[in-house]
């Protein structure tokens, strides 16, 4: 682990983006426990809670809904969305409808919820297509509990910068008890420096390090600790993997919007294998960027 001493701006609040929670419901096992997550999450972003179900009838789903958000005693609004062919791509149509700033949801499928397994098809798909922020719950819980070890991934963006000091907001409110912000280099980058090939992007294993403490030393100062570290690995995989050694329980990532996928190109097996809650951010969501 390496430390850096950050700027000495102090941590920004939350991105103004962030005003209205949606809770993606399933009549699973766990579903009281991901709207209580929800529920927290907008509380601490100062944030309503909008519940949304897919479901085929309105009457079943409105009383599902409304049956556990009174028994949380949690305010909220409801949006029941008729069974559709493609159930993620209906959801998120009506998440933007609803004008959703961050959508909520589970990253496994069942009642067994194991600390490593492969995201769900449903959670995969809002990873892939979401244009608002999300945060996949891994393990939901009924009591309140905060983030305690969060580690976020970098490509020294501007994007990228504007997610670590959100990750950097949570620590604080959280009181965590680590942030570890990582950047991933590859031996295809380490060659193309090496032979001065720079159409890509192509930095030495030192140049990597410099750039990533540079980078930690640029973000706002926070009372938390914060660590960095360059991940060696051909894969994205090994993001996971480092979460995991240092148990996690979130990992960040900065969210896109382009054809070439919703999160950074080495974070790609982020969306595939989990070993924790996943928060991907966006800085506009769609609607808010078609009222330009």
């Amino acid at each position: 682990m390496n430390s850096a001493t950050a700027a000495a701006k102090s941590v920004p609040p939350p991105l103004a983006a962030m005003r209205k929670v949606g809770a993606a419901i399933t009549m699973q096992p766990h579903a009281d426990a991901l709207i209580a997550e929800a529920a927290r999450f907008a509380e601490r972003l100062n944030a309503t809670l909008t519940l949304i179900h897919t479901g085929t009838s309105h009457s079943e789903k409105f009383a599902f809904l409304d049956e556990i958000a009174q028994r949380l005693a949690i305010p909220h609004e409801a949006h029941v969305i008729e069974a559709a062919s493609d159930p993620a791509n209906e959801l998120l149509r009506n998440a933007e409808s609803a004008q959703i700033d961050l959508l909520v949801a589970g990253a496994f499928e069942g009642s067994t919820l194991k600390r490593r397994r492969f995201l769900s098809l449903s959670a995969r798909q809002l990873a892939e297509r979401s244009r608002c922020s999300l945060l996949l719950v891994a393990h939901p819980r009924l009591d309140a509990h905060d983030f305690r070890r969060i580690v976020v991934i970098t490509d020294f963006s501007d994007s990228a910068r504007l997610t670590c000091e959100q990750a950097l907001w949570l620590a604080e409110k959280d009181a965590a008890e680590l942030v570890t912000v990582i950047s991933i280099h590859t031996p295809f980058m380490q060659a193309r420096a090496k032979f001065g090939d720079r159409k890509e992007v192509a930095r030495t294993r030192e140049e990597e390090e410099l750039l990533l403490e540079e980078f930690v030393r640029g973000l706002p100062c926070c009372s938390r600790p914060v660590d960095w570290r360059v991940i060696d690995a051909g894969t994205g995989f090994a993001a996971c993997d480092f979460a995991d050694a240092i148990a996690a329980d979130l990992l960040v990532l900065p969210g896109r919007d382009h054809l070439g996928g919703r999160v950074l190109p080495m974070a790609d097996w982020v969306l595939q294998v989990v070993p924790c809650s996943l928060w991907i951010i966006h800085e506009r969501p769609a609607w808010k960027s078609a009222e330009k």
